[in-house]
């Protein structure tokens, strides 16, 4: 089982830096840390809602001000408002055809959910010179969704070209190559990610699940035990342990991480738990 894990690239706006300040709470106790986090999230919506409302009055007096349409359109998708703000970009992009506006849109489409909408934008928007990674990430990444795996695999890698360092990017064209059946592409492209972010337990999981596809069952029973240091309640990594202890004849222990994988919330078939188990 397939973590999949995809991060949308933004210019850095006011979004980041609320959620960078939201992270950076994290010392504080449970309790505290919701409560504060459920404040500045109130205090940001109303934000939002004055940005929306101080522009759609400038519109009204200004109807062909492309700026306010962008800045309105920021501020709805910000708050959620995703048709709002596909609507504002493309307003702003038909009184000035600027392709900087077709990326916004294409990160607001994505966020709605229309993924072949945005790959038209992001294609449109590839050649703004500024963008290039985002773009060829964010694209990418709508393709993956939408399961263009090959051409996913392709603009990842141009994605690469632009930041060698991106661990989301090798994990994800890593993913991609798994859904082809290329295990030993997926299992090297996560061994990148793993160098750059040797903590993320869900590369570290699906590196795991390509070794176990190459029956590398010892090595991918490394990467579960691995990332289940740093996640242990992760019931797919849980449950792919109990099938590596299975093909490694170790029916005790596979019955142990198998009920562990259901108590924390996997669904498994009779027929399967009856194999394991008995």
């Amino acid at each position: 089982m397939l973590n999949l894990c995809i991060k949308k690239k933004y210019l850095i706006t006011f979004t980041k830096v609320f959620l960078f300040l939201l992270l950076s709470l994290n010392f504080t106790s449970c309790s505290s840390f919701y409560e504060k986090k459920k404040n500045q999230e109130k205090k940001h919506n109303n934000l939002d809602r004055e940005i929306i409302n101080n522009y759609s009055k400038a519109i009204k007096k200004y109807p062909n001000n492309f700026y306010f349409y962008l800045e309105r359109g920021k501020a709805r998708h910000d708050f959620g408002d995703f048709n709002g703000a596909i609507d504002d970009f493309y307003n702003a992009f038909k009184i000035n055809p600027d392709k900087r506006f077709l990326f916004y849109r294409a990160n607001a489409k994505f966020d709605y959910g229309d993924y072949e909408g945005a790959i038209k934008d992001y294609k449109n928007s590839i050649s703004l010179k500024d963008f290039k990674e985002q773009v060829f990430y964010n694209l990418a990444s709508s393709q993956l969704i939408n399961l263009n795996y090959e051409d996913s695999i392709v603009n990842y890698s141009k994605s690469i070209e632009y930041d060698h360092n991106d661990d989301y990017a090798y994990l994800n064209r890593g993913n991609a190559k798994f859904k082809i059946m290329d295990y030993l592409g997926s299992s090297a492209d996560y061994s990148k990610s793993i160098e750059i972010n040797k903590n993320s337990y869900i590369t570290l999981n699906n590196r795991g699940v390509s070794k176990f596809k190459l029956r590398k069952y010892k090595a991918a029973l490394k990467d579960f035990e691995k990332s289940l240091k740093i996640n242990p309640r992760n019931y797919n990594t849980i449950y792919n342990l109990a099938l590596t202890n299975f093909e490694l004849n170790e029916n005790q222990k596979a019955c142990i991480n198998l009920k562990k994988s259901i108590k924390f919330g996997k669904e498994v078939f009779e027929d399967e738990y009856s194999k394991i188990c008995n």
